[in-house]
């Protein structure tokens, strides 16, 4: 697969075909399209140049930007102004690099773009008229799935909208592939079965979505999410597109714990007598500085005096049993360290606390960067360590009268310990019940929505305690070294399932907030330094070229 990818990366960046023995290690598997997203039309036009180049040095042969239609026409019939689009196509044309525009964003005086047709009609065909025979394929809209681009996302209504776009592009350039916005999340099922039940088949090219998975390795979701989506596809009739993947990456933030008022209090409810901490941050992945970082953050949250280090491995697992810590803090993620969870649940029963928040508690369990599912002896790791300690985990459906519960709020005695009271409350994805409670447990709320219990502290009769939330939780950010392994491998199974196009998200990381992974997805960082991805992608390109 090393071939593979490297075939990948040089026939992107040369836009020829692969050569014939690559093409036959590959599998027939290395896509023609490899790029990377970059705002080079927005805020990041200052840098386009060194971007391109840059990209051209990785082996990154596309670059897929936006293309507003408020940006090229500032009244209603007024002319269109392209010059801005042209500077990026040109100038990348220059770099050996081809531009996916985004076609969307209308201008306020155009919005809903469904209350406009003639409009949006217009834009388009002047698009297609002035973009002709230099633009080879063009994405209308992005995630038009999620309300941040689509407010109340309705499929008939992009399904229309696409219909538009598509007639007029196949009159006025008839060489321009249509890619349908690349859908927000990893199975957008009931989106793409309500698109095709609007008729939207006929008017597009290439299905494009964005499986985004962070902070978990791609190799469990990423192949499953493409042969699912492959599969509506062919119930469709439309199995013989391509499927493009518009966006996907890793950030590399700094660590942080936007629910550290809830640790504060869930730790104070589950010991109420302890004044000082002593706690482990249980390393999921080995990674030393990152775990460090995290510890770190998880210090703030604890009373004056306490302490909290990262600690991962046999050496965790023999300070745990040796009574040095009074707490272990779990990855604010859904992944656990596997190798050493024996070790916690022994903890637990002498008396210690485990803290468990981001998501659902101890679902993907880790040993190194390996996920390991299921046990030697058969059945799921993740349901032996419910067991184990205790824990229910429930997903929202009708039949447990959690469907539709999206958001839970602070308790009073959460309040009480500390719990800061929002508002607008906690979104919320798993909740917990008091199925495997025995005589002389105690479940205390920390956040609720009726008797939906979204986080809690749970005093076990024998000693012990567990603070658990699936909602509050921090992603945290990968080390360099993860985010290029992660993209790599991501390009590969991409490569393997048959996806025709892969494009990174991003290329520059804007880095405005050091918390914020929106901020850090970037491959290289604002200063144009390279990151440890980069690097990677620019060795594969090298060897493709040799």
């Amino acid at each position: 697969m090393k071939l593979a990818l490297a075939a990948f990366a040089a026939a992107a960046a040369t836009g020829a075909a692969l050569p014939a023995t690559a093409a036959k290690a590959a599998a027939a598997v290395a896509p023609p399209v490899f790029g990377a997203c970059a705002h080079v039309t927005r805020a990041e036009w200052a840098g386009r140049e060194r971007t391109f180049a840059m990209m051209r040095e990785a082996g990154l042969g596309w670059v897929r930007s936006d293309f507003d239609w408020r940006a090229v026409q500032k009244e209603p019939d007024g002319p269109f102004d392209w010059s801005r689009y042209d500077e990026i196509v040109d100038g990348a044309a220059l770099h050996g690099i081809r531009v996916l525009p985004i076609v969307g964003s209308p201008p306020k005086w155009a919005r809903p773009v469904t209350e406009h047709p003639d409009g949006w009609r217009a834009f388009v065909r002047a698009f297609a008229e002035h973009y002709a025979g230099r633009i080879e394929a063009a994405e209308i809209w992005n995630e038009e799935n999620l309300p941040s681009f689509w407010p109340n996302p309705d499929p008939a209504a992009y399904a229309e909208t696409l219909r538009i776009a598509a007639g007029e592009i196949r009159a006025a350039a008839p060489g321009m592939r249509i890619v349908l916005g690349g859908l927000a999340g990893g199975r957008p099922h009931e989106f793409v079965e309500a698109l095709y039940a609007a008729g939207a088949a006929p008017h597009f090219d290439a299905m494009a979505f964005h499986p985004y998975s962070w902070p978990n390795p791609p190799d469990v979701p990423l192949a499953a999410q493409i042969r699912e989506l492959r599969a509506i596809m062919a119930r469709h009739g439309d199995g013989g597109k391509p499927i493009w993947i518009t966006e996907h990456g890793w950030p590399t933030h700094r660590a942080s714990i936007p629910a550290r008022d809830m640790l504060a209090a869930g730790l104070r409810l589950a010991a109420p007598e302890r004044a000082v901490w002593h706690v482990a941050y249980a390393d999921a992945h080995g990674d030393a500085a990152a775990g460090r970082a995290v510890a770190a953050e998880i210090e703030k949250a604890l009373p004056a005096g306490s302490t909290a280090e990262s600690c991962g491995g046999a050496d965790f697992a023999r300070r745990l049993d040796a009574g040095e810590f009074d707490a272990v803090v779990y990855p604010f993620t859904e992944d656990f360290p596997l190798d050493t969870f024996e070790a916690v649940a022994r903890f637990v029963e002498r008396g210690g606390v485990l803290v468990d928040f981001g998501g659902c508690p101890m679902y993907y369990p880790y040993e190194g960067d390996a996920l390991v599912e299921r046990l030697p002896g058969g059945g799921l790791a993740r349901e032996a360590a419910w067991r184990r300690l205790g824990i229910e985990v429930l997903f929202p459906s009708k039949a447990n009268g959690l469907a539709g519960v999206e958001r839970v709020f602070a308790t009073d005695e959460a309040v009480a310990a500390g719990m800061n009271r929002d508002p607008n409350g906690l979104a919320c994805r798993r909740f917990f019940g008091r199925g495997p409670l025995r005589e002389g447990d105690e479940l205390v709320p920390l956040a609720t929505a009726g008797n939906a219990v979204g986080a809690c502290v749970i005093r076990r009769r024998e000693g012990g305690a567990l603070v658990l939330a699936g909602c509050g939780g921090d992603k945290g950010g990968l080390t360099e070294r993860q985010q290029a392994d992660y993209l790599l491998r991501s390009a590969e199974i991409a490569a393997r399932e048959g996806v025709e196009a892969y494009f990174i998200f991003e290329f520059r990381a804007p880095e405005t907030d050091p918390y914020y992974s929106e901020h850090h997805f970037g491959i290289v960082n604002d200063d144009f330094s390279p990151k440890e991805a980069w690097r990677a992608l620019r060795e594969r390109a090298s060897e493709g070229r040799r």
